[in-house]
């Protein structure tokens, strides 16, 4: 079958159908990811905002609160208090003020403490739970400046102090890096544990893992925070942001993971709060669905080529059967039989095909059949058409040769004449070899040498076409003619020189005469008239070789006709063996 075939258009049309259909659902697929991705980069970061106002919140609260501290009566009389202040009045006046200090260090739920030192009695009075504090507090006041104006970071080697953030105030402003002149400093010193339970908190409602982070000191984490994966992250925000954005989003890889970090400054306490997130659980609908699509089409896949699988076999397999079979019958081999064993529609069909396949054998059988017996019937008509005529003239020379007296002549011209009857009433046997035919015409011709004496004749026949096998009577008449209506039309002597040559597989006789011979009209006239079947009616004898050459050989046999180089007619016989099935494609 041709290369496009219904098959094959078939499976063209069902890629056509996939192919739209995936890059549909692949480009929707990206733009829900981009769309996913945005709203949730978006609404973390807007979480990550509200946690980070939230922790600005309570700083400013912290810091204010310790701003105000100098406008309380109990704080004033501290820092104003007299070094040579009796012990009792001292110890009263410390010990109402850390009780107010106390209570104000309950309201809120953050932890955190408070810190008053008084230069001028050199005391501290403290919320804090440590008294080793006191001691590092009022030292670290005393050796170095106070920056009123910032939160800072203390980590602590001690366990009993924890690491806080500390907001430091001092009156008055202008005393803030000599500390010894200061009438009053204070501090609020917040736990930072409490930033640790409040990202604690909000990892809870949320499916990343919040810390914060600050170049120069370990970050705050969650409770359940993955220090390891927190560490391999650092290196990669330390990168992206470059320490001076505000806030920003980006992909991270870490450990063969992708993780979308959201992060923003605190410009409170000058720490970035940082959130990364497993884009495979922020993407997992999406994922998931294109999981299940891929899987349906896999699926559909695996149908697909199933379906083409079963519509190949039972269908273009069968189809194609039916194809070279008919193209088997177009070349003529009317034996072919498509074998199906199919109980469907194929197979009515195959059963169909090969009861038209053997009608159209048993057809041709019968035609052929039919076809040879008109032939034989035929070649027997063109025969018995030649006998007579042949009779004709060798009556017609007995009766000159008895009118003249050659009665030798006569009794030769009987028995060669009943030699001649012998030979040609064997109907049932039509073909004779090339040396019988021979015989034959030597024999004529010495027939026509006793009438006519001036007749000389020269047979060269090679010894390998002897015998070969051809017509009965194919030669005679065509000599018979040249005598009759070449030679005796003459009044001097006349040759017939009869030769036999194979050319390219093609057996040939040349019969030559120096008789009076054609005219180029007369010759054309004759060429028409052997190549009209309907004169086979008369009594031309060389039609009638030329007819029966033709249905024997098929039609490039006959008779060729043209001038003789002794100045009479050439006849060339011309011949070959075919097959049977070929000289009947031929002579139809």
């Amino acid at each position: 079958m041709e290369k496009s075939n219904i098959f094959k258009k078939i499976l063209a049309i069902m890629a056509l159908l996939l192919i739209p259909f995936v890059a549909l659902y692949t480009y929707s697929n990206q733009v829900s990811v981009r769309v996913v991705k945005e709203e949730i980069q978006q609404n973390n970061r807007n979480k990550l905002s509200f946690l980070v106002e939230q922790i600005n919140a309570e700083f400013d609260r912290f810091m204010t609160s310790v701003n105000n501290l100098g406008i309380e009566p109990r704080v004033k009389a501290f820092s104003a208090m007299n070094p040579e202040s009796s012990t009792y009045e001292t110890f009263e006046l410390k010990l109402e003020l850390q009780e107010e200090l106390e209570r104000r260090g309950k309201t809120g739920g953050w932890s955190h403490s408070y810190s008053l030192y008084a230069p001028l009695s050199d005391e501290v009075v403290s919320t804090h739970g440590s008294i080793t504090f006191k001691k590092l507090f009022r030292d670290e006041i005393v050796n170095q400046p106070v920056d009123p104006f910032l939160w800072i970071f203390e980590p602590m080697d001690n366990n009993r102090v924890p690491d806080s953030f500390v907001f430091r105030t001092v009156e008055p402003l202008s005393a803030f890096d000599r500390t010894k002149e200061a009438v009053l400093i204070g501090e609020i010193r917040v736990d930072a544990k409490n930033l640790g339970d409040m990202l604690t908190t909000f990892k809870s409602d949320s499916s990343g893992d919040p810390f914060l982070y600050h170049p120069d000191y370990v970050p705050i984490v969650t409770r359940t925070a993955n220090l390891e994966r927190i560490g391999k992250l650092i290196p990669t925000f330390v990168a992206e942001s470059g320490m001076t954005k505000e806030q920003g989003t980006f992909i991270a890889s870490i450990e063969d993971e992708r993780y979308m970090v959201n992060y923003i400054k605190s410009d409170t306490i000058g720490w970035y709060l940082v959130e990364y997130v497993p884009l495979e659980s922020i993407l997992y609908p999406i994922t998931s669905s294109r999981n299940w699509f891929w899987i349906s089409m896999i699926v559909i896949a695996i149908i697909s080529v199933l379906a083409a699988f079963l519509l190949y076999k039972h269908v273009q397999v069968p189809i194609r059967k039916l194809f070279l079979a008919a193209k088997r019958l177009r070349m003529g081999d009317y034996t072919v039989r498509v074998d199906s064993g199919k109980k469907d529609e194929f197979g009515y069909l195959f059963d169909q095909f090969n009861l038209m396949s053997e009608q159209i054998q048993n057809l041709i059988d019968r035609v052929y059949e039919e076809k040879l017996r008109s032939r034989e019937a035929t070649l027997k008509q063109l025969q018995s058409q030649i006998n007579p005529h042949f009779l004709y003239n060798c009556l017609f020379f007995m009766k000159n040769m008895t009118r003249l007296g050659e009665h030798d002549a006569v009794m030769a011209m009987a028995v060669k004449l009943g030699e001649y009857f012998r030979y040609t009433t064997h109907v049932d046997q039509q073909d004779t070899t090339l040396r019988d035919e021979i015989k034959l015409i030597s024999n004529y011709l010495s027939i026509q040498t006793m009438r006519m004496s001036r007749i000389r004749f020269e047979i060269e026949i090679p010894e390998a076409m002897e015998e070969l096998s051809l017509p009965r009577l194919i030669l005679q008449p065509i000599v018979e003619n040249a005598i009759i209506h070449g030679i005796e039309q003459k009044e001097n002597a006349g040759a017939i020189a009869i030769q036999g040559f194979e050319e390219k597989g093609r057996f040939a006789v040349v019969i030559d005469d120096d008789g009076i011979g054609l005219t180029d009209e007369e010759l054309a006239r004759l060429r028409e008239t052997i190549n009209t079947p309907g004169e086979a009616q008369g009594s031309c004898g060389m039609l009638n070789v030329h007819q029966r050459l033709i249905h024997k050989y098929g039609k490039h046999s006959g008779l060729e006709l043209g001038h003789s180089p002794t100045g009479g007619l050439r006849v060339i016989v011309r011949w070959k063996e075919e097959d049977e099935d070929v000289r009947d494609t031929d002579s139809g």
